[in-house]
């Protein structure tokens, strides 16, 4: 077996293959064409194992190279400590870091989703991009009359109503209102792009409409919540188990031990989209009015004195649950079979 180490950038890539033995046979650099990728794959004899870091151009890589090798593995750049924490650290020994990982068979795969699934999930993505673009947007223009000493702390700036007295204030200050205009206008051009987003996001979701309807009606959760997690949880058996999908939403624990000293906390890791989602929908229940499982386990929780983002986290990490287990069986979320057990579920 051959062990093919691939250190991908944009132009070049850098090929190492080795052996059984841990022997390098081979290093090559190539421009990063489907052509010259396959040519140098395929210039190498038998049985072959491939391993990349996960990238913008993984994706592209992996289709390309796959029917020619017997396995090709996207891995998690975050766990390679031998190539990321490396003093001797360069293209050539990054792509023979990867090989002798893949030969001792320590790389921790990424997960490849169905080519439908993947073009769903890249229409999630955008929509949180263009949100974040109007976020930013908005703050750069509060941002600007602050410097000119207006302070707004509420959405009216927003406003086409409201915008003729922020002017006459502007004026007041001598501000440049050419400048106010223009940070208007681009607050007005991400809102229109993120509504275009969201349009293009439910078109992507069409084919998974029983599934997204089926996680909306778990409380909490809106439109583009459903859509997330549908395009992330895919068809809820993507997790094996319920730690490992707790994980992967950022609502793990992170842990620190030796001797029996030590901490545990908040995990900071896990898909950021995927968290802003499970943690709002858990806030959403906090705030609420109407009374349901999820409402009582969090006032269960707030009664037995458990501080409040824990608590947030653990009706998060229930909400994980629920929608997985929804995706697999088909049902709805029914308030009556959320059991005294399932209220009651272990803090952490």
């Amino acid at each position: 077996m051959k062990h093919i180490g691939m250190d991908v950038h944009s132009t070049t890539t850098n090929v190492v293959v080795i052996n059984d033995a841990g022997k390098r046979l081979l290093s090559h650099k190539v421009a990063t064409t489907a052509k010259d990728l396959k040519e140098v794959i395929s210039s190498i004899p038998g049985d072959k194992r491939v391993a990349v870091e996960e990238s913008q151009m993984a994706d592209w890589v992996v289709r390309e190279l796959a029917p020619l090798v017997k396995e090709i593995i996207r891995c998690q750049p975050q766990h390679n400590r031998l190539i990321s924490r490396s003093e001797d650290k360069y293209d050539e020994r990054d792509a023979e870091s990867l090989a002798v990982l893949l030969r001792l068979n320590e790389l921790k795969p990424v997960h490849h989703a169905a080519w439908g699934f993947r073009l769903f999930r890249e229409a999630v993505r955008s929509y949180w991009l263009r949100s974040r673009d109007l976020s930013r947007a908005k703050n750069r223009l509060k941002a600007f009359f602050l410097y000119n000493g207006i302070h707004e702390p509420s959405k009216r700036i927003y406003t086409q109503r409201h915008r003729e007295e922020y002017r006459e204030r502007l004026r007041q200050r001598s501000g440049n209102l050419e400048l106010a205009e223009s940070l208007w206008e681009d607050t007005r051009y991400c809102r229109l792009k993120k509504a275009h987003h969201v349009k293009l996001m439910r078109e992507a979701g069409k084919p998974w409409k029983a599934e997204i309807a089926r996680v909306q009606s778990i409380p909490g959760l809106g439109v583009i919540g459903a859509h997330t997690l549908v395009a992330y949880l895919e068809r809820g058996y993507r997790f094996g188990n319920k730690r490992q999908a707790w994980s992967y939403a950022g609502l793990g624990l992170r842990r620190k031990e030796s001797a029996q000293r030590g901490y545990r906390k908040a995990s900071r890791c896990g898909n950021r989209y995927v968290k802003n989602v499970i943690l709002t929908a858990a806030a959403n229940i906090a705030a609420g009015r109407r009374q349901h499982a999820l409402w009582e386990m969090w006032r269960q929780g707030m009664v037995a004195g458990v501080d409040a983002r824990r608590m947030r986290r653990n009706v998060g990490r229930k909400i994980v649950v629920i929608a997985q287990h929804l995706l697999r069986s088909g049902e709805e979320y029914a308030d009556d079979q959320m059991t005294a057990s399932t209220t009651g579920s272990r803090q952490q």
